[in-house]
């Protein structure tokens, strides 16, 4: 298989690894744990669950959740409260998007390559950040 072709194909449970190198504090940050797609009424909840490690700090436990909406040829990614947040393009090894959060600014890149492992980049940039992770996908 070429890549994912429809939302159903990333359900269930991913091992993650994460490195997000910070320019702006001058650090890397490295993050593991789990993230799960499961169905729901509107679509697919994402929820991830981390163990994020900081330099000279303890480990930290971390969550987000993003809501996936199947749409003709791609997935919307909503935040957590409902606002959109940008597409994943099905059909492609190697999806881009954009999103403006004013005054920042997010370029992502899939990469569909391996499917079905796969990772996804942020560039983020602006003058309240200046980053970019890098999380990797494998089935659990």
């Amino acid at each position: 298989m070429s890549g994912p072709r429809r939302i159903e194909d990333f359900e269930g449970e991913w091992i993650l690894t994460r490195v997000i190198n910070d320019r702006l504090a001058g650090q890397v940050l490295h993050a593991e744990g789990v993230a799960t797609l499961r169905r729901s009424e509107a679509g697919f909840v994402y929820d991830e669950e981390v163990r994020l490690h900081v330099p000279g700090q303890a480990p930290m436990r971390g969550t987000r959740r993003y809501l996936w909406r199947s749409a003709p040829g791609r997935i919307a990614i909503y935040f957590e409260d409902g606002r959109f947040f940008h597409n994943l393009t099905l059909g492609q090894p190697t999806p881009e998007d954009h999103h403006d959060c004013a005054p920042d600014s997010y370029d992502t890149a899939y990469d569909f390559a391996n499917w079905p492992r796969w990772s996804v980049r942020w560039s983020v940039s602006g003058p309240r950040k200046s980053y970019e992770m890098r999380t990797d996908f494998s089935r659990r």
